[in-house]
């Protein structure tokens, strides 16, 4: 009984095309699996879009080894939809990407020095799910992680246009822009309702300078968890605005956090209240909330790495709604941390 009413919530909680009657969902996992957190479980929001996709799916996936979804998307290019895959070739093996490729879907790997780190799918030409979230069982049931949705056709032309050039031109890991005067026609900010989104890739971008341009203006709060966190630029910024009076909380996680680049015993010994993640399996987040407002997530793990060599994104929504998802999150996974 409890399973059926807990699908028949998702059903009503996500429609077909993933989405509530907002333009936007937020989805985290519950790998404690506490009772009084009701949230959406990632796996369930994509399942959802792959499900309502009606033309396209196109999916740009670190790693893809959840037999559940690799079902879900081999029964929508059944039935008609053109579905496109671009992952990484360090994690192309095992059943599920098996499963896919054999079933005539195509798929492109990565040929670069760095990782195709990304994960986000454009549905439909019309919205975007994107977040920290690999399609793998670890992922969905034992480490901490977030996605969200959007409905827009404008957010997906821009995640459209970085899947085309890794998909048709296989071009990863640089910054060459394909095209004369591309890189001035490249769109960055969208406005959805009264949401500023703006949507960032790495390398091209250099997401670090833009992460740190957001910290410094900060002028209230600095929250972050963090999976993997070396980059000295960003702890510094942290470090002078908690120095400035604004109030700087973070969570690392535990594995890697002793190694000699993380930036956590650096914070530790500055005053800044951090911690170590309280998750036996993996806190996988890539999240930074700025004044209870800002909320950058997506796959960039606050690294050299992923700034110069990784094929990585991130998106920035300036929402009170959506950040209020995310300190509920924060204040759980900051509440367990050690």
């Amino acid at each position: 009984m409890k399973r059926i009413v807990l699908t028949l919530f998702i059903l009503f909680a996500v429609s077909i095309t993933g989405f509530t009657e907002k333009n936007w969902e937020v989805y985290f996992t519950n790998p404690d699996k506490i009772k009084n957190v009701k949230v959406i479980n990632p796996q369930d929001g994509l399942i959802a879009a792959i499900k309502g996709s009606k033309n396209s799916f196109y999916g740009a996936f670190f790693d893809i080894s959840s037999i559940k979804i690799a079902n879900e998307i081999i029964a929508a290019y059944k039935r008609g939809v053109d579905v496109k895959l671009v992952t990484d070739n360090s994690t192309f093996s095992g059943t599920a990407i098996t499963k896919i490729y054999e079933s005539g879907i195509p798929i492109v790997q990565n040929t670069g020095k760095g990782l195709m780190h990304n994960k986000f799918a454009v549905v439909d030409g019309s919205s975007v799910f994107t977040g920290s979230y690999n399609t793998t069982e670890n992922c969905t049931h034992k480490n901490n992680n977030n996605a969200i949705i959007i409905n827009s056709v404008e957010i997906a032309e821009i995640y459209s246009a970085k899947f085309n050039e890794m998909f048709d031109n296989e071009i990863f890991g640089n910054t060459k822009d394909v095209g004369a005067f591309t890189r001035l026609k490249r769109k960055y900010y969208v406005k959805l309702d009264d949401i500023d989104i703006n949507v960032y890739f790495a390398p091209e971008d250099n997401v670090e300078k833009i992460i740190y341009g957001r910290i410094a203006k900060a002028k209230k709060s600095v929250k972050f968890m963090q999976f993997a966190f070396t980059s000295g630029v960003i702890s510094d910024i942290i470090i002078k605005k908690f120095k400035e009076g604004i109030e700087v909380k973070g969570v690392f996680e535990r594995k890697g956090s002793a190694t000699e680049h993380s930036q956590y015993t650096k914070m530790k010994i500055e005053g800044i209240p951090v911690r170590l993640d309280g998750n036996r399996h993996i806190m996988h987040h890539k999240v930074i909330i700025i004044d209870d407002y800002i909320v950058i997530t997506g796959s960039f793990n606050i690294s050299k790495n992923a700034n110069r060599r990784n094929d990585e994104n991130i998106i920035i929504t300036n929402s009170e709604e959506i950040a209020l998802k995310y300190i509920e999150e924060f204040n759980r996974i900051y509440g367990k941390a050690k």
